[in-house]
Protein backbone atom coordinates (compact mmCIF):
# COMPACT_ATOMS: atom_id res chain seq x y z
CA UNK A 1 0.00 0.00 0.00
CA UNK A 2 1.51 3.32 -0.76
CA UNK A 3 0.61 6.39 1.32
CA UNK A 4 -1.51 8.98 0.46
CA UNK A 5 1.19 11.27 1.05
CA UNK A 6 4.51 9.85 -0.71
CA UNK A 7 3.76 12.13 -3.77
CA UNK A 8 3.73 14.79 -2.07
CA UNK A 9 6.91 14.33 0.10
CA UNK A 10 8.52 13.29 -3.23
CA UNK A 11 7.66 16.66 -4.54
CA UNK A 12 9.42 18.52 -1.68
CA UNK A 13 12.29 16.73 -1.20
CA UNK A 14 13.19 17.41 -4.82
CA UNK A 15 12.34 20.84 -4.69
CA UNK A 16 15.08 21.51 -1.89
CA UNK A 17 17.55 19.40 -3.36
CA UNK A 18 17.20 21.54 -6.46
CA UNK A 19 17.13 24.64 -4.90
CA UNK A 20 20.08 23.38 -2.56
CA UNK A 21 22.26 23.13 -5.81
CA UNK A 22 21.33 26.52 -7.18
CA UNK A 23 22.52 28.07 -4.28
CA UNK A 24 26.03 25.88 -4.03
CA UNK A 25 26.01 26.81 -7.90
CA UNK A 26 25.47 31.31 -8.03
CA UNK A 27 27.99 30.98 -4.82
CA UNK A 28 30.86 29.41 -6.99
CA UNK A 29 30.08 31.29 -10.18
CA UNK A 30 30.02 35.00 -9.09
CA UNK A 31 32.08 37.02 -10.89
CA UNK A 32 34.18 40.22 -9.53
CA UNK A 33 34.42 43.34 -11.14
CA UNK A 34 38.17 43.81 -12.28
CA UNK A 35 37.43 47.89 -12.35
CA UNK A 36 39.76 49.14 -9.76
CA UNK A 37 38.92 52.94 -11.33
CA UNK A 38 38.62 55.70 -8.92
CA UNK A 39 35.32 57.79 -10.48
CA UNK A 40 34.61 60.59 -7.91
CA UNK A 41 36.97 61.49 -4.88
CA UNK A 42 35.93 64.06 -2.19
CA UNK A 43 37.53 65.59 0.62
CA UNK A 44 36.30 67.38 3.99
CA UNK A 45 37.65 68.65 7.36
CA UNK A 46 36.61 70.09 10.45
CA UNK A 47 39.32 72.57 9.96
CA UNK A 48 37.79 74.14 6.30
CA UNK A 49 35.34 75.99 7.72
CA UNK A 50 34.75 77.65 4.55
CA UNK A 51 33.89 74.21 3.01
CA UNK A 52 36.62 75.07 0.29
CA UNK A 53 37.76 71.48 0.03
CA UNK A 54 34.48 70.08 -0.01
CA UNK A 55 33.51 72.56 -3.28
CA UNK A 56 36.85 71.58 -4.63
CA UNK A 57 36.42 69.73 -7.71
CA UNK A 58 38.89 67.10 -8.89
CA UNK A 59 40.26 65.94 -12.30
CA UNK A 60 40.98 61.93 -12.25
CA UNK A 61 42.58 61.61 -15.45
CA UNK A 62 42.39 57.65 -15.91
CA UNK A 63 44.98 57.47 -19.00
CA UNK A 64 48.09 59.23 -17.12
CA UNK A 65 46.52 58.02 -13.62
CA UNK A 66 46.61 61.46 -12.29
CA UNK A 67 44.31 63.29 -9.55
CA UNK A 68 44.37 66.96 -9.36
CA UNK A 69 42.30 70.17 -8.94
CA UNK A 70 43.32 72.42 -11.59
CA UNK A 71 41.64 75.53 -9.70
CA UNK A 72 44.19 75.53 -6.85
CA UNK A 73 43.18 76.32 -3.37
CA UNK A 74 43.89 79.72 -2.38
CA UNK A 75 47.05 80.91 -0.93
CA UNK A 76 47.85 79.70 2.52
CA UNK A 77 45.21 77.14 2.56
CA UNK A 78 46.51 74.49 5.01
CA UNK A 79 44.52 71.59 6.70
CA UNK A 80 46.36 69.08 8.49
CA UNK A 81 44.31 66.22 8.19
CA UNK A 82 41.09 65.32 5.88
CA UNK A 83 37.75 63.01 5.67
CA UNK A 84 38.64 61.13 1.97
CA UNK A 85 35.96 59.59 0.12
CA UNK A 86 36.13 57.35 -3.13
CA UNK A 87 33.85 56.11 -5.57
CA UNK A 88 34.25 52.96 -7.26
CA UNK A 89 32.13 51.94 -9.97
CA UNK A 90 29.49 49.74 -7.89
CA UNK A 91 29.11 51.06 -4.08
CA UNK A 92 27.41 48.04 -3.04
CA UNK A 93 30.66 46.06 -4.08
CA UNK A 94 33.64 48.43 -3.52
CA UNK A 95 37.44 48.37 -3.84
CA UNK A 96 39.01 44.66 -1.96
CA UNK A 97 41.79 47.58 -0.60
CA UNK A 98 43.05 51.04 -0.96
CA UNK A 99 46.49 52.08 -0.15
CA UNK A 100 47.75 55.53 0.41
CA UNK A 101 51.45 56.54 -0.17
CA UNK A 102 52.77 59.47 1.77
CA UNK A 103 55.56 62.18 0.40
CA UNK A 104 58.07 60.13 2.78
CA UNK A 105 57.27 57.28 0.46
CA UNK A 106 55.47 55.31 3.65
CA UNK A 107 52.56 53.12 2.29
CA UNK A 108 49.82 52.20 4.95
CA UNK A 109 46.27 50.51 4.01
CA UNK A 110 43.48 52.75 3.95
CA UNK A 111 40.37 52.26 5.97
CA UNK A 112 37.29 54.55 5.08
CA UNK A 113 37.02 56.25 7.92
CA UNK A 114 41.17 56.72 8.39
CA UNK A 115 41.54 60.28 8.51
CA UNK A 116 44.01 61.48 5.93
CA UNK A 117 47.35 64.04 5.49
CA UNK A 118 46.13 65.56 2.59
CA UNK A 119 49.42 67.68 2.11
CA UNK A 120 51.67 64.62 2.10
CA UNK A 121 49.40 62.26 0.30
CA UNK A 122 51.55 61.60 -3.43
CA UNK A 123 49.67 58.12 -4.66
CA UNK A 124 46.26 56.47 -4.53
CA UNK A 125 46.48 52.76 -5.14
CA UNK A 126 43.19 50.80 -5.45
CA UNK A 127 42.39 46.88 -5.61
CA UNK A 128 39.63 46.05 -7.64
CA UNK A 129 36.72 43.49 -6.45
CA UNK A 130 37.98 40.73 -7.93
CA UNK A 131 41.29 40.93 -5.93
CA UNK A 132 43.61 40.82 -8.55
CA UNK A 133 43.22 44.38 -10.79
CA UNK A 134 45.09 47.03 -9.52
CA UNK A 135 45.03 51.23 -10.93
CA UNK A 136 47.96 53.46 -9.37
CA UNK A 137 47.17 57.46 -9.10
CA UNK A 138 49.27 60.39 -8.66
CA UNK A 139 47.53 62.38 -6.03
CA UNK A 140 48.31 66.82 -6.40
CA UNK A 141 46.56 69.12 -4.47
CA UNK A 142 47.17 72.19 -5.52
CA UNK A 143 47.67 75.37 -3.65
CA UNK A 144 48.19 78.59 -4.87
CA UNK A 145 52.34 79.31 -3.70
CA UNK A 146 51.72 83.14 -4.40
CA UNK A 147 49.15 85.44 -3.63
CA UNK A 148 47.01 84.48 -7.46
CA UNK A 149 45.74 88.50 -6.70
CA UNK A 150 48.66 90.10 -6.84
CA UNK A 151 48.79 92.79 -10.30
CA UNK A 152 52.11 92.57 -11.58
CA UNK A 153 52.77 96.13 -13.79
CA UNK A 154 55.31 97.18 -16.20
CA UNK A 155 55.39 100.46 -18.08
CA UNK A 156 56.16 99.05 -21.95
CA UNK A 157 56.63 102.42 -23.19
CA UNK A 158 56.96 106.04 -23.01
CA UNK A 159 57.34 108.80 -25.52
CA UNK A 160 56.15 107.21 -28.13
CA UNK A 161 54.14 109.54 -29.91
CA UNK A 162 56.21 111.89 -32.40
CA UNK A 163 54.67 114.92 -30.85
CA UNK A 164 52.66 116.08 -27.59
CA UNK A 165 49.33 115.69 -28.68
CA UNK A 166 45.97 117.41 -27.93
CA UNK A 167 43.91 114.42 -27.76
CA UNK A 168 44.34 110.84 -27.97
CA UNK A 169 42.99 107.43 -27.10
CA UNK A 170 44.25 104.14 -27.79
CA UNK A 171 41.97 100.48 -28.90
CA UNK A 172 42.89 96.94 -29.67
CA UNK A 173 41.86 95.48 -33.10
CA UNK A 174 42.58 92.05 -34.56
CA UNK A 175 45.82 92.02 -31.78
CA UNK A 176 47.13 95.49 -32.71
CA UNK A 177 46.74 98.67 -31.06
CA UNK A 178 46.34 101.77 -32.63
CA UNK A 179 46.52 104.98 -30.63
CA UNK A 180 44.88 107.91 -32.58
CA UNK A 181 46.48 111.56 -31.43
CA UNK A 182 45.51 115.18 -32.38
CA UNK A 183 48.63 117.62 -33.29
CA UNK A 184 46.86 120.71 -34.72
CA UNK A 185 44.43 120.46 -37.43
CA UNK A 186 44.79 116.89 -38.16
CA UNK A 187 44.17 113.40 -36.50
CA UNK A 188 46.98 111.10 -36.78
CA UNK A 189 48.12 107.28 -36.11
CA UNK A 190 50.36 104.96 -34.73
CA UNK A 191 49.91 100.95 -34.77
CA UNK A 192 52.08 98.25 -32.82
CA UNK A 193 51.56 94.54 -32.50
CA UNK A 194 50.51 93.91 -28.93
CA UNK A 195 53.26 92.21 -26.86
CA UNK A 196 56.33 92.56 -24.96
CA UNK A 197 58.04 94.55 -27.10
CA UNK A 198 56.09 97.50 -28.74
CA UNK A 199 57.58 98.90 -32.49
CA UNK A 200 55.10 101.67 -32.91
CA UNK A 201 54.84 102.50 -37.00
CA UNK A 202 53.03 105.64 -38.10
CA UNK A 203 49.87 104.87 -40.10
CA UNK A 204 48.46 107.10 -43.51
CA UNK A 205 44.59 107.88 -42.03
CA UNK A 206 42.06 108.24 -44.53
CA UNK A 207 38.87 109.34 -44.28
CA UNK A 208 38.91 110.64 -40.64
CA UNK A 209 38.26 114.42 -40.09
CA UNK A 210 40.25 116.32 -37.67
CA UNK A 211 36.57 117.25 -35.71
CA UNK A 212 36.42 113.61 -34.85
CA UNK A 213 36.11 113.24 -31.04
CA UNK A 214 38.70 110.94 -30.34
CA UNK A 215 36.68 109.59 -26.70
CA UNK A 216 34.31 108.14 -29.16
CA UNK A 217 36.58 105.88 -30.96
CA UNK A 218 34.94 102.55 -29.99
CA UNK A 219 35.79 98.90 -30.65
CA UNK A 220 32.66 97.15 -32.05
CA UNK A 221 32.31 93.64 -34.51
CA UNK A 222 35.48 93.19 -37.08
CA UNK A 223 35.79 97.02 -36.77
CA UNK A 224 35.74 100.60 -34.97
CA UNK A 225 33.60 103.42 -34.92
CA UNK A 226 34.32 107.38 -34.52
CA UNK A 227 31.38 110.28 -34.46
CA UNK A 228 32.08 113.51 -35.36
CA UNK A 229 29.53 115.39 -33.38
CA UNK A 230 29.66 118.98 -35.07
CA UNK A 231 28.03 117.07 -37.85
CA UNK A 232 26.53 114.34 -36.37
CA UNK A 233 28.79 112.19 -39.14
CA UNK A 234 29.34 108.32 -38.14
CA UNK A 235 32.69 106.77 -39.31
CA UNK A 236 34.04 103.10 -39.75
CA UNK A 237 36.82 101.56 -40.28
CA UNK A 238 37.64 97.56 -40.67
CA UNK A 239 41.27 98.24 -40.42
CA UNK A 240 41.81 100.93 -37.76
CA UNK A 241 43.84 103.06 -41.13
CA UNK A 242 41.01 103.73 -43.90
CA UNK A 243 37.89 105.32 -42.80
CA UNK A 244 34.45 105.48 -44.53
CA UNK A 245 31.20 107.51 -43.43
CA UNK A 246 28.51 105.74 -42.17
CA UNK A 247 25.10 105.92 -44.04
CA UNK A 248 22.04 106.93 -41.58
CA UNK A 249 19.28 108.63 -41.50
CA UNK A 250 19.25 108.89 -38.05
CA UNK A 251 21.12 111.50 -35.80
CA UNK A 252 23.37 109.70 -33.97
CA UNK A 253 24.50 111.44 -30.97
CA UNK A 254 26.85 108.72 -28.34
CA UNK A 255 28.29 105.32 -28.88
CA UNK A 256 28.01 103.11 -25.91
CA UNK A 257 29.55 100.03 -27.29
CA UNK A 258 27.86 96.58 -28.11
CA UNK A 259 24.83 95.64 -25.21
CA UNK A 260 26.27 91.92 -24.95
CA UNK A 261 23.18 89.39 -25.78
CA UNK A 262 23.25 85.54 -26.25
CA UNK A 263 22.76 86.20 -29.99
CA UNK A 264 26.17 88.44 -30.14
CA UNK A 265 24.62 91.95 -29.22
CA UNK A 266 24.23 94.92 -31.11
CA UNK A 267 25.66 98.01 -31.38
CA UNK A 268 23.86 101.04 -28.38
CA UNK A 269 23.29 104.31 -29.21
CA UNK A 270 21.97 107.89 -28.65
CA UNK A 271 19.83 109.18 -31.32
CA UNK A 272 17.72 112.39 -31.32
CA UNK A 273 14.43 112.14 -32.91
CA UNK A 274 11.77 114.43 -32.75
CA UNK A 275 13.15 116.37 -30.38
CA UNK A 276 13.52 113.53 -28.31
CA UNK A 277 17.11 111.36 -27.05
CA UNK A 278 16.37 108.06 -27.65
CA UNK A 279 18.33 104.71 -27.06
CA UNK A 280 18.57 102.51 -29.70
CA UNK A 281 20.07 99.86 -31.04
CA UNK A 282 21.27 98.59 -34.21
CA UNK A 283 23.73 95.47 -36.28
CA UNK A 284 25.15 97.27 -39.08
CA UNK A 285 23.39 100.98 -39.87
CA UNK A 286 21.01 99.13 -42.07
CA UNK A 287 18.57 99.40 -39.78
CA UNK A 288 17.98 101.24 -36.59
CA UNK A 289 15.56 99.94 -34.09
CA UNK A 290 14.21 103.08 -31.84
CA UNK A 291 13.84 102.14 -27.87
CA UNK A 292 12.81 104.40 -24.51
CA UNK A 293 14.06 107.65 -23.82
CA UNK A 294 17.53 108.57 -22.06
CA UNK A 295 17.46 109.51 -18.12
CA UNK A 296 17.68 113.27 -18.13
CA UNK A 297 21.00 112.45 -16.02
CA UNK A 298 22.70 110.17 -18.36
CA UNK A 299 25.93 110.96 -20.02
CA UNK A 300 26.22 111.39 -23.93
CA UNK A 301 29.97 112.46 -23.62
CA UNK A 302 32.97 111.66 -22.02
CA UNK A 303 31.83 108.89 -20.22
CA UNK A 304 33.44 105.05 -19.77
CA UNK A 305 31.89 101.66 -20.71
CA UNK A 306 32.41 98.23 -20.63
CA UNK A 307 30.95 94.78 -20.87
CA UNK A 308 30.13 92.49 -18.40
CA UNK A 309 29.12 89.29 -20.28
CA UNK A 310 29.25 86.16 -18.00
CA UNK A 311 29.16 82.91 -20.96
CA UNK A 312 27.83 80.83 -17.91
CA UNK A 313 24.72 82.98 -17.79
CA UNK A 314 21.61 83.98 -20.33
CA UNK A 315 20.85 87.02 -17.93
CA UNK A 316 24.11 88.67 -16.64
CA UNK A 317 24.65 90.35 -20.10
CA UNK A 318 25.08 94.45 -18.99
CA UNK A 319 26.88 97.26 -20.56
CA UNK A 320 28.20 99.85 -17.73
CA UNK A 321 28.69 103.43 -17.95
CA UNK A 322 30.26 105.87 -15.39
CA UNK A 323 30.91 109.30 -15.56
CA UNK A 324 30.99 111.84 -18.52
CA UNK A 325 28.80 114.78 -19.19
CA UNK A 326 24.80 114.85 -20.05
CA UNK A 327 23.15 116.76 -22.89
CA UNK A 328 22.51 119.45 -20.66
CA UNK A 329 26.39 119.46 -19.92
CA UNK A 330 25.74 118.84 -16.83
CA UNK A 331 28.05 115.92 -14.91
CA UNK A 332 27.17 112.62 -14.21
CA UNK A 333 28.76 110.97 -11.10
CA UNK A 334 26.81 107.80 -11.33
CA UNK A 335 27.75 104.06 -12.57
CA UNK A 336 24.72 102.92 -14.74
CA UNK A 337 24.06 99.50 -15.21
CA UNK A 338 22.11 98.67 -18.72
CA UNK A 339 20.28 95.73 -19.65
CA UNK A 340 17.69 95.11 -22.80
CA UNK A 341 14.43 93.80 -21.32
CA UNK A 342 11.44 94.02 -23.93
CA UNK A 343 12.88 95.76 -26.42
CA UNK A 344 13.66 98.71 -23.83
CA UNK A 345 16.75 99.71 -21.94
CA UNK A 346 16.64 99.16 -18.22
CA UNK A 347 18.62 101.28 -15.94
CA UNK A 348 19.90 100.70 -12.50
CA UNK A 349 22.15 102.80 -10.14
CA UNK A 350 25.44 100.88 -9.18
CA UNK A 351 26.25 101.67 -5.21
CA UNK A 352 29.24 104.13 -5.32
CA UNK A 353 31.12 105.77 -2.53
CA UNK A 354 30.04 109.06 -2.16
CA UNK A 355 33.33 110.56 -2.07
CA UNK A 356 34.29 108.99 -5.64
CA UNK A 357 35.00 111.61 -8.32
CA UNK A 358 33.74 109.62 -11.43
CA UNK A 359 34.89 111.39 -13.60
CA UNK A 360 38.30 110.51 -15.79
CA UNK A 361 37.33 107.06 -14.51
CA UNK A 362 38.12 103.97 -16.74
CA UNK A 363 35.62 100.65 -16.48
CA UNK A 364 37.26 97.46 -17.76
CA UNK A 365 36.04 94.10 -17.31
CA UNK A 366 39.02 91.77 -15.93
CA UNK A 367 38.88 88.26 -14.01
CA UNK A 368 34.96 87.66 -14.78
CA UNK A 369 34.46 90.83 -12.77
CA UNK A 370 34.30 94.74 -13.64
CA UNK A 371 37.53 97.12 -12.24
CA UNK A 372 36.64 100.56 -12.14
CA UNK A 373 40.32 102.99 -12.37
CA UNK A 374 39.79 106.19 -10.67
CA UNK A 375 41.59 109.34 -9.51
CA UNK A 376 41.57 110.04 -5.77
CA UNK A 377 43.19 112.37 -3.52
CA UNK A 378 45.94 109.59 -2.55
CA UNK A 379 46.61 108.51 -6.53
CA UNK A 380 44.62 106.44 -9.01
CA UNK A 381 42.83 102.97 -7.20
CA UNK A 382 41.28 100.24 -8.13
CA UNK A 383 37.77 99.31 -7.45
CA UNK A 384 35.99 96.09 -7.79
CA UNK A 385 32.50 94.60 -7.80
CA UNK A 386 31.70 91.12 -6.68
CA UNK A 387 28.36 91.23 -7.70
CA UNK A 388 28.67 92.52 -11.89
CA UNK A 389 28.50 96.10 -11.12
CA UNK A 390 26.12 96.54 -8.26
CA UNK A 391 28.33 97.48 -5.26
CA UNK A 392 32.34 98.45 -5.57
CA UNK A 393 34.92 98.39 -2.77
CA UNK A 394 38.52 99.17 -3.10
CA UNK A 395 40.81 96.44 -3.96
CA UNK A 396 43.89 95.71 -1.71
CA UNK A 397 47.69 96.93 -1.39
CA UNK A 398 48.28 93.86 -4.06
CA UNK A 399 46.51 95.94 -6.48
CA UNK A 400 48.26 99.02 -6.46
CA UNK A 401 49.90 101.26 -8.62
CA UNK A 402 53.77 100.99 -8.64
CA UNK A 403 55.09 104.24 -7.46
CA UNK A 404 56.35 105.27 -11.00
CA UNK A 405 52.72 104.99 -12.24
CA UNK A 406 52.06 108.80 -13.07
CA UNK A 407 48.75 110.18 -11.74
CA UNK A 408 46.09 110.38 -14.91
CA UNK A 409 42.57 110.33 -15.90
CA UNK A 410 40.54 110.02 -18.79
CA UNK A 411 43.30 106.76 -19.77
CA UNK A 412 42.87 104.01 -22.66
CA UNK A 413 41.88 101.19 -20.51
CA UNK A 414 41.42 97.39 -21.68
CA UNK A 415 42.23 94.25 -21.49
CA UNK A 416 43.00 91.15 -24.10
CA UNK A 417 42.93 87.73 -24.42
CA UNK A 418 46.35 87.02 -23.03
CA UNK A 419 44.38 88.38 -19.23
CA UNK A 420 46.67 91.40 -19.63
CA UNK A 421 45.84 95.06 -18.66
CA UNK A 422 46.45 97.68 -20.87
CA UNK A 423 46.76 101.35 -19.45
CA UNK A 424 47.65 103.85 -22.51
CA UNK A 425 48.25 107.76 -21.88
CA UNK A 426 45.57 109.78 -20.22
CA UNK A 427 45.91 113.33 -18.52
CA UNK A 428 48.30 114.62 -15.66
CA UNK A 429 47.06 116.49 -12.90
CA UNK A 430 49.39 119.33 -13.97
CA UNK A 431 46.59 119.01 -17.33
CA UNK A 432 49.36 117.58 -19.43
CA UNK A 433 48.84 114.58 -22.16
CA UNK A 434 50.65 111.52 -21.20
CA UNK A 435 52.35 109.55 -23.24
CA UNK A 436 53.28 106.00 -22.12
CA UNK A 437 51.85 102.75 -21.87
CA UNK A 438 51.19 99.76 -18.96
CA UNK A 439 50.50 96.54 -19.32
CA UNK A 440 49.35 94.55 -16.13
CA UNK A 441 48.44 90.59 -15.05
CA UNK A 442 47.19 88.73 -11.82
CA UNK A 443 49.81 86.35 -10.91
CA UNK A 444 47.24 83.77 -11.29
CA UNK A 445 47.53 84.15 -14.91
CA UNK A 446 51.41 83.82 -14.65
CA UNK A 447 51.64 80.01 -15.54
CA UNK A 448 49.10 79.82 -18.10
Amino acid sequence: MISKYFPLASVLVVTLLLLSSCLNSSTDNVEYSPDAQIYAITLASKSDTAGLLTATRFTIDQINGRIFNKEPLPYLFKVDSVMLTLRSANSYNPFTQVILTLDSDSSYLWQVYDSVAINRLTRITTTAPDGITRKEYHFELNIYQEDPYIINWQMLDSDYLPAAPQSQKTVQLNNHLFTYYKRGDSVEAVMTEAGNNLAWSPLNLTGLPPSTDLTTLTVAGEGIYALDPAAHTLYHSSNGINWNVVSSTHTVLAIYGTLPAADGGRLLLAVEQDNRIRFAETSDFTEVVMMNDLPAMFPLSGFSATQVDDPASYSIKYLLLTGGTTADHAISNEIWILQKDNEQISLIHASVPASLNLQGSRLFYYDSKPYLMVLTSEGNRLYISDNFGLEWKQTGENQSFPQEFRVRSNASVFTDSENYIWIFGGISSEQAQITDAWRGRLNKFTGM
